[in-house]
């Protein structure tokens, strides 16, 4: 459940990356679709960044015991 928000915000990312390629520069929208896509990837970036520290603390080597 906890994934579940962060899947939408990647599965929009996906889609406006889409909708961009097939507007037309000269389209009014363009420059919108443009920053939403950037605050998009923004954010999934930080998501990433924020993930990527916590869960090599938490990874244990092979043969390793992981104590409290």
């Amino acid at each position: 459940l906890l994934y579940k928000p962060v899947d939408r915000v990647t599965r929009s990312t996906l889609v406006l990356h889409d909708l961009l390629k097939h507007t037309p520069v000269s389209h009014p929208d363009h420059p919108l679709l443009q920053d939403a896509l950037r605050i998009s990837q923004n954010f999934l970036s930080s998501i990433n960044e924020e993930i990527t520290p916590r869960r090599q603390s938490m990874t244990v080597k092979k043969g390793e015991v992981s104590l409290p």
